[in-house]
């Protein structure tokens, strides 16, 4: 995969001076032709020039044939992610889409407007997170199924001197507060029930009255998750964790079943040396796994049937 997976996470004052500066006529092409063919879903002109517009306001200019192999590259990993049934929510892309407008200190309907001023469609970027989010969860589970050896575990353990019971993790007890919203629900909706999750943040009196604040608010559901040591939670909620404590509460996340806040009910130290294979089996993974995604882009494009026009 080309470093676009990660552009929407771009500095937002690139955005900023793209929206500044970038002058292009806000018009749409009254004719489209089809640029290309990724086993038969056609990429057409009018959105390979949407893209390239969109990627001079992230200070990415590329040329069309660039723009083009991207866009085909990302329908294939769509096709796959449909056929594993891994769906991204509209409400997922459209948080993406209003931290943006955040960054660049826009309301979304004013950020709507400035994109339109310089060309871009909403819908366009809109299409774009959806494609980078989808393309991130495509390969990252393709990233999963890299299987690191016992052997080069217990090497790269010795190597560093580990030694049996030796290392302290932390094993947290946690409860999972949803503000569910369904399926179709607008963005403004989905901000709402946000709000609604910080709110009772605020007030969160512990796991032993969660329930009891819960049975307050319309449509949110209590679920106890059990326990999890700090090898079992990973990324930016793994790093909140470690440093949550007992009867807080982590910042909330959009998923498919709507806001999610996860409550710290409890914390132990326990003597493991799971927290050190852990950390080894994560490094030696990323190193097999490091040209994942170009690899399986390159696998797809071999077994697809794709034609330029």
């Amino acid at each position: 995969m080309r470093t676009q997976l990660n552009a929407f996470l771009l500095p937002a004052f690139a955005i900023a001076i793209g929206l500044a500066s970038v002058s292009l006529p806000a018009t749409a092409s009254a004719q489209s032709a089809v640029r290309a063919t990724v086993n038969d879903q056609p990429i057409t002109s009018y959105d390979v020039s949407q893209r390239i517009k969109l990627m001079k306001l992230f200070r990415q200019p590329s040329g069309d044939k660039t723009v083009l192999d991207d866009m085909v590259d990302e329908v294939l990993l769509d096709q796959v992610a449909k056929r594993r049934s891994m769906n991204v929510s509209d409400a997922m892309v459209e948080e993406r889409f209003n931290g943006i407008a955040k960054q660049v200190k826009l309301p979304p309907a004013q950020f709507v407007k400035a994109l339109s001023s310089q060309g871009v469609q909403a819908d366009t970027l809109r299409k774009f997170l959806r494609a980078q989010i989808t393309g991130a969860m495509v390969v990252q589970a393709k990233a999963r199924s890299v299987k690191v050896s016992e052997a080069d575990v217990q090497a790269q353990m010795e190597k560093q001197g580990v030694q049996t019971e030796t290392a302290t993790i932390k094993e947290f007890k946690l409860q999972q507060i949803v503000f569910v919203v369904p399926k179709g629900s607008s963005a403004g909706y989905v901000g709402q029930r946000q709000r609604e999750a910080e709110a009772f943040r605020k007030r969160f009196a512990g796991c032993d009255a969660s329930l009891e604040q819960a049975k307050a608010l319309k449509g949110v559901v209590v679920l106890n998750m059990g326990r999890r040591d700090s090898t079992q939670v990973q990324g930016p909620a793994g790093e909140a964790l470690k440093a949550a404590s007992i009867g807080s509460t982590i910042k909330p996340d959009v998923t498919e079943r709507g806001v999610e806040v996860v409550a710290v009910c409890d914390i132990k130290e326990i003597r493991s040396t799971a927290g050190v294979r852990a950390e080894i089996e994560d490094k030696l993974a990323s190193e097999q796994s490091k040209n994942v995604g170009k690899d399986f882009v390159a696998e797809l494009r071999k077994d697809a049937k794709i034609s330029y026009k």
